[in-house]
């Protein structure tokens, strides 16, 4: 497999991209980069939920720890990431930029030029233990509720749901990512791709590493599905139709219950 075929495929590695004419800088969270020979535009089509904020850099917003507002008119803000790095959004993009990472990130208030975009970021009254700078990795080919889904959670709670539409290469992903950025819980929609979604579920159970994350599978309304996940290893098994209209809802209801009502492992520092 290509490199850029890989981190198309596992985004969640990627923590941005710096163009240089023809060529692309991938810096990856663990601190590797690679250089690829295509243009910046070219690789922004194909990383959809990445956002652009300077002509010659593309950002993973799971990656964002903070904006920093201009100090002054006619000047460039900035987006400082978890990896340390800072980088300028152009003038022009500032409010395109602010629009795509909000409620993800945090604004620094420079000379309270930004109080006013402060106010737009939900702050939550209360917050389980278990979710506190968590994650939830989703696993799904239905796109459109997987983002409806994700502006509902992260509106409820700070943290963020990450979505993936293949789980083959899933237990390789997490075990690249440090420990602290390892999702609470994982959830697979094997209402299509059952096979693909079933052999990850094996495989991350089988891992002395990742098998203490918990794994909620849906399945459709199949007795055969149901007791193959929990023979798989599945913490819980949800049974739907394969067009439900309440997909959102359901899973809503299910990720409530694993970040208030059930015990989350421990999450090592």
């Amino acid at each position: 497999m290509s490199v850029i075929q890989s981190a198309i495929q596992n985004p969640l590695l990627i923590d941005y991209l710096s163009g240089a004419n023809n060529y692309t800088w991938l810096c990856f969270r663990n601190g590797e980069k690679k250089l690829l020979a295509k243009p910046i535009s070219y690789l922004e089509t194909k990383l959809p939920s990445f956002v652009r904020i300077h002509k010659t850099a593309l950002i993973n917003p799971n990656s964002v720890k903070k904006l920093e507002h201009p100090p002054r008119k006619k000047m460039a803000g900035a987006v400082h990431l978890e990896s340390g790095v800072v980088l300028p959004v152009s003038r022009r993009r500032w409010s395109q930029v602010v629009d795509a990472l909000q409620p993800n990130t945090i604004l620094s208030d420079i000379d309270g030029l930004a109080s006013d975009l402060v106010k737009k970021v939900p702050v939550a009254t209360t917050t389980p233990i278990a979710a506190q700078q968590r994650s939830i990795n989703l696993v799904t080919d239905d796109q459109q509720c997987a983002s409806e889904l994700k502006k509902i959670l992260e509106m409820q709670w700070p943290f963020t749901l990450h979505i993936l539409q293949q789980a083959a290469y899933l237990p390789e992903l997490l075990h690249q990512l440090p420990e602290p950025e390892q999702p609470a819980f994982i959830l697979l929609d094997a209402r299509t791709s059952a096979p693909e979604r079933l052999k990850a579920l094996e495989r991350l159970k089988e891992d002395n590493q990742l098998c203490r994350i918990p794994v909620i599978l849906l399945v459709g309304q199949s007795d055969k599905l149901v007791i193959s996940g929990y023979r798989q290893g599945a913490n819980s098994v949800i049974a739907m139709p394969a067009r439900n209209p309440q997909f959102v809802d359901t899973v809503e209801r299910v990720c409530k219950f694993w970040l208030k009502t059930a015990s989350l492992p421990v999450q090592m520092n």
